[in-house]
């Protein structure tokens, strides 16, 4: 995604903190071991006279070779004795290196020039945080969805009850939390309103944020408008790239949109970066697969004709508790 000032600003804030972190889990490590180990600390002193040994050995003039080549012979043996010592204690040979939270660019968010992945990710996050600030991530889960309120009368249509539907809806939206990956396929849900789609798509972002993957929540309509502006200049940011990029992107209320040319095209573009990437994704719909060539191209039916259905029946579940 583009460098937008206030994410590039919150991403190197997070990068500072991840190093000022390692560092002090570093120092941590090291004092411990050389309250523990007084033998390291001796050994890591010996080590650190190499620098002052080699400048020695260089202004001497000469041929150096050999004596360069003895002291990284004892530099070889003093650093044996030390790993020695920490497997004998207990602790791994590497207990004492660096700690990076991203090897690839050892926490700096550059390789060879290039912003890596690392830091990508975090503007990513950034951008995900601003988009989720006014969705409701956290107030739905699994163990608040009430069966109960859908009828256990068979229905001659589906042969089974609605709730026997809704019971199997709600495992496999659980299990796909639970197992939730990047590489996870993706969902359709549709039923009409008050069934409880909202519900269990909330409740697998909320045990999927909780596994340390980034999740990006939205109404269709809102998240539309909100591309709509940045595509006229009206804001610096892109929520395109955010919603291309995030490990898990929900699309709530499909067909609730105005009807425009750009939001049909913005839809489309959305959805088919995602399939593009392998990402998964997660849009729900008040309207059965079989209607949605009616409101959409077959380029965009198609695609959302390839994802998991998942249909919800029953009663309107905000009238029941509005009743209540």
């Amino acid at each position: 995604m583009e460098m937008n000032d206030q994410f590039f600003s919150e991403a190197m804030d997070k990068l500072n903190e991840r190093r000022a972190e390692n560092q002090r889990l570093h120092e941590q490590r090291r004092e411990e071991i050389y309250s523990k180990l007084p033998e390291y600390r001796e050994l890591s002193l010996r080590l650190a006279e190499t620098g002052r040994k080699l400048i020695s050995i260089v202004m001497q003039g000469g041929d150096t070779s050999a004596a360069v080549a003895e002291l990284e012979k004892e530099n070889l043996a003093t650093s044996g004795a030390m790993k020695q010592l920490l497997t004998a204690a207990g602790y791994p040979e590497d207990y004492l290196q660096p700690i990076y939270t991203c090897p690839k660019c050892k926490d700096k968010g550059t390789v060879d020039g290039k912003w890596c992945g690392c830091f990508r990710r975090l503007m990513l996050e950034a951008a995900a945080r601003e988009l989720n600030q006014n969705s409701p991530l956290e107030l739905s889960s699994f163990d608040t969805f009430r069966l109960e309120y859908y009828p256990e009368l068979i229905d001659p249509q589906l042969h089974v009850s609605q709730r026997q539907v809704m019971q199997r809806n709600l495992e496999y939206c659980r299990k796909y939390a639970e197992e939730f990956s990047t590489d996870s396929g993706s969902i359709l849900m549709y039923g009409a309103s008050g069934l409880g789609k909202t519900h269990l798509s909330l409740a697998i972002a909320s045990v999927v944020l909780d596994r340390g993957f980034s999740v990006i929540y939205g109404s269709m309509p809102e998240l539309l408008r909100i591309i709509e502006r940045e595509f006229f200049g009206r804001s610096d940011k892109d929520t395109l790239s955010a919603l291309s990029g995030c490990d898990l992107l929900i699309l709530d209320d499909l067909g609730a949109e105005m009807s425009k040319e750009l939001y049909t095209s913005t839809i489309y573009e959305i959805i088919n970066n995602r399939i593009c990437r392998g990402l998964p994704m997660i849009v729900s719909t008040n309207y059965p697969p079989r209607e949605l060539a009616n409101y959409y191209p077959e380029k965009i039916c198609s695609r959302l004709n390839s994802m998991h259905f998942l249909g919800f029946c029953g009663n309107d579940i905000r009238r029941i508790l509005k009743k209540q």
